[in-house]
């Protein structure tokens, strides 16, 4: 009983493996294994046989047990073929061939690189930070190269690779990353889905980047091209808080402060105001006209996209993008300009349930994981950290 105890801790499969003796060392469990005869296949020639050549005893890792380092040694059976008289050792599924640790300490040793740093996660087997690394970089994990009908695009700051940023693709239905690619460049990104099967593709979902756009057009035709809803309305937002800034720089110190700790207020929809802040609001709006007009301006645009569906938003675009034009506010105009560059696309946002919400959120999930490697400078190597974390999020 306390043998097949030992075995399912070590998590060994093997079913010829057996329990010789166990030793209690100063820091380390010492457990000695050894296998039972039994019929094997020759690599060279397949046949099968059971003869001996010889015997090997190999010292392995193992987990870590009760807050001690398991230390296995495995006497090993070298066999020899009848048929091509060549030899061989013995195949286990407890070691691979020319490693020195179990292949259930290898698992764990993965598991925890998805959930923390390569340097934490061989802290926690008992592994040194080298040998982790070597693991994870054998670690093959493949992309899918049929894409699904709707897609996202955007891109993230990785560091990683020599470039500042690069460019993910999710599946935005089915909330799953598709790949990472080193570098945001319209060549890049045409190549990545030139070499996909995009037959399928329909609706890509990105922000207001020109690049994204036109490598999508180039490489796909004419998809459906949906705007960030986020993205673009958070350009009237900025509007606003240009005018702010510039009426905060006129006041007196303790004008600016409450001026500055007034910002998310301003941004607040009137709707959703107490009494009080209304109050606070009218107050503020006071100090300067072109902050009051900036700031109805805003309003109008936030009244626009709340209350507006597929049949009224595009009556309702082209009278905020007048608004603005009108408004002689530099923010504003520049934000009707983008409105009407990207006209179709804001107003296809209204028509399609899709966004880059799930993106946003893989991104920020990223901006964990680079602080908690305190920084990843290989692309290859943060590609599998990303790719990884996905998998094994999803087996658990």
């Amino acid at each position: 009983m306390q043998e097949n105890f030992i075995i399912e801790l070590l998590g060994i499969k093997d079913r010829n493996i057996e329990v010789w003796n166990i030793t209690n060392e100063p820091g380390y469990l010492f457990v000695e294994l050894y296998t039972k005869v039994r019929k094997q296949k020759c690599p060279k020639c397949t046949e099968r046989t059971s003869r001996i050549h010889g015997y090997r005893k190999q010292i392995i890792q193992g987990p870590i047990l009760s807050g001690r380092l398991v230390k296995v040694s495995l006497k090993k059976r070298r066999y020899l073929c009848t048929h091509c008289n060549s030899t061989f050792y013995e195949r286990l599924q407890m070691v691979q061939h020319y490693q020195r640790y179990t292949t259930s300490l290898c698992t764990t040793a993965l598991t925890y690189t998805a959930v923390a740093s390569i340097t934490t996660a061989a802290k926690l087997v008992g592994m040194t930070t080298n040998r982790v690394l070597r693991i994870f970089d054998r670690q093959v994990i493949t992309t899918k190269k049929v894409l699904p009908h709707a897609i996202a695009i955007d891109e993230f700051k990785g560091d990683a690779g020599g470039e500042r940023f690069q460019t993910i693709i999710v599946d935005v239905e089915n909330k799953e990353i598709l790949d990472i690619l080193p570098d945001r460049k319209i060549e890049t990104i045409k190549a990545y889905l030139g070499s996909c099967d995009t037959g399928k593709v329909s609706i890509v979902v990105m922000d207001l980047s020109q690049n994204f756009k036109y490598a999508v057009r180039k490489a796909l035709g004419n998809p459906i091209i949906i705007a960030d809803r986020f993205h673009y309305m958070r350009q009237v937002y900025w509007a606003l808080d240009e005018v702010r800034r510039e009426v905060q720089n006129e006041l007196s110190k303790e004008q600016r402060i409450n001026m500055k700790r007034s910002k998310k207020l301003l941004w607040k929809s009137p709707y959703k105001l107490t009494a009080d802040q209304k109050q606070q609001v009218a107050t503020i709006l006071e100090l300067h006209p072109r902050l009051q007009e900036a700031y109805h301006l805003k309003n109008k645009i936030d009244q626009w996209f709340k209350e507006s569906d597929k049949h009224t938003a595009q009556k309702g675009l082209k009278n905020c993008i007048e608004l603005m034009k009108v408004s002689k506010i530099e923010g504003f105009i520049r934000v009707a300009g983008t409105f009407n560059r990207w006209k179709q696309e804001i107003l296809q946002s209204f028509m399609y349930p899709f966004n880059n919400g799930y993106i946003e959120g893989v991104n920020n999930t990223i901006k964990v994981l680079k602080r908690m490697s305190y920084g990843i400078k290989s692309f290859e190597r943060l590609k599998k950290k990303i790719l990884w974390q996905q998998k094994v999020g999803r087996a658990y």
